[in-house]
C-alpha cells in the first residue's frame, strides 16, 4: 500500500508538472502570438487618400508624377505644382497614416496652395505604403527617406538646382526628412514639425493608446517586428543623423502640448542639431479651442498649421526665402 501510495503521489506530481508546463507553453505562445499579430497590423500603414482633394480644388495646375525612390526603386506617387515666379521648390512630406491629400488635418493641399501663392513650386509626395505609392510597411524613416531622395532626383532632372530645394515634413515625415538631408547635400534647408529623436521612446510613451494593448505586449511586438519583417524600431534614431546636416539650416516647430510625440523630443534633437531656429508652439490643446481635429491620443500633434495657418505659413515662407539660395 505504501509503495502504491508513493507511486500514485509521484504520478500526480508528474501530471501537475505536465499541466503546469503546458500552461506555461500556452501562455508563451499566446504572448508571442499577440505580439506577432500586433507587429503585422501596426506596421502596415492605413490608406487614407481622397483623389478629389487635389490642387485643382483651388484652381491650381499640377502634374501627376510617378518616380522611383532612390536606391530601392519603389514607385512613389506625387504631385508637382510648378511656379513661374522662381526656381525654388519645397517638397512636402506627410506623417504616418496620412497622404498628400489629407496631411495637416486634411489641410495639406490648402497649405501647398499657400506656399504656391507665395511663389514656390511645390512637390507633394506619398511616402511608401501610403496614398498611391507602392505598398510597404512602416520603417519609421530609415527607408522612407529614400522616397524624398527620389523626389530630389526627379526635380533636379527637370532643372531645379541644388540648394534651391527645401523639404518640410511632420512626424514620420520629419524623421524621414532628417535622414534624407543628412545624406543629400543638395537639400538646402529643412523644416521639421513634430519630429522625434528616437522612435522607440515615442512608441513606449504612446503604446497603450495606439495599440489598445497593455504595455507588456510592446516587447513581443518589437521582437516579432524584427523577426518577421526585419524591422528593428530601435534603429530609427534621427538624433544620430541630424548633426550631419550642418551647416545647412533647420527649423523645428513643435506643439508644447503634443500627446503623441512629447515636446521633450525636440529638446533632445536640439542637443545635437546645429544652425537651428525653433518655434515652441503654445496653446495647442484642440479642446481648449473647441476643435476636434485629431483623435485624443494625437491631441496637439502636428496641428500648428490648423490652429494658426497664417502665422505658420508666414514663418515657413520667411525661413525658406532666407535660406534657399
Amino acid at each position: 500500500m505504501k509503495k502504491s501510495d508513493s507511486g500514485s503521489g509521484r504520478g500526480k506530481k508528474r501530471a501537475f508538472l505536465r499541466i503546469g508546463l503546458g500552461l506555461i507553453i500556452l501562455l508563451v505562445v499566446g504572448y508571442l502570438g499577440i505580439g506577432a499579430v500586433a507587429a503585422s497590423q501596426l506596421s502596415v500603414p492605413k490608406i487614407n487618400f481622397n483623389p478629389t482633394q487635389n490642387p485643382s480644388v483651388f484652381g491650381l495646375s499640377y502634374e501627376e508624377v510617378r518616380y522611383p525612390a532612390r536606391n530601392d526603386g519603389l514607385e512613389i506617387a506625387a504631385w508637382h505644382l510648378p511656379s513661374e515666379d522662381n526656381q525654388k521648390v519645397i517638397i512636402l512630406v506627410h506623417g504616418r497614416d496620412n497622404s498628400r491629400t489629407n496631411g495637416f488635418c486634411d489641410e495639406f493641399v490648402t497649405f501647398a496652395k499657400d506656399l504656391h501663392n507665395a511663389g514656390y513650386s511645390v512637390m507633394m509626395i506619398d511616402l511608401r505604403g501610403h496614398g498611391e505609392s507602392a505598398e510597404s510597411r512602416f520603417f519609421f524613416g530609415i527607408k522612407e527617406y529614400q522616397d524624398i531622395l527620389g523626389a530630389v532626383d526627379w526635380l533636379e532632372a527637370r532643372g531645379y538646382q541644388p540648394g534651391k530645394i527645401g523639404v518640410l515634413g511632420y512626424s514620420l515625415g520629419a524623421a524621414s526628412v532628417i535622414y534624407a538631408a543628412a545624406e543629400e547635400e543638395d537639400i538646402g534647408a529643412i523644416w521639421l514639425d513634430s519630429a522625434y529623436a528616437d522612435v522607440e521612446s515615442v512608441i513606449e510613451h504612446s503604446w497603450v493608446s495606439v495599440s489598445g494593448l497593455p504595455q507588456i505586449f510592446l516587447y513581443p511586438t518589437e521582437w516579432m517586428m524584427r523577426l518577421l519583417f526585419k524591422n528593428d524600431i530601435s534603429d530609427s534614431r534621427p538624433i544620430d543623423q541630424i548633426g550631419k546636416i550642418a551647416p545647412r539650416p533647420i527649423y523645428m516647430a513643435h506643439c508644447q502640448q503634443d500627446n503623441f510625440v512629447p515636446f521633450s523630443q525636440m529638446d533632445e534633437l536640439l542637443t545635437v542639431a546645429q544652425n537651428t531656429q525653433t518655434w515652441k508652439i503654445a496653446n495647442c490643446d484642440q479642446h481648449s479651442k473647441g476643435l476636434d481635429l485629431v483623435p485624443e491620443h494625437l491631441n496637439g500633434h502636428a496641428i500648428g498649421y490648423s490652429l494658426q495657418p497664417e502665422d505658420y505659413t508666414q514663418r515657413v515662407v520667411e525661413f525658406f526665402d532666407e535660406n534657399l539660395e
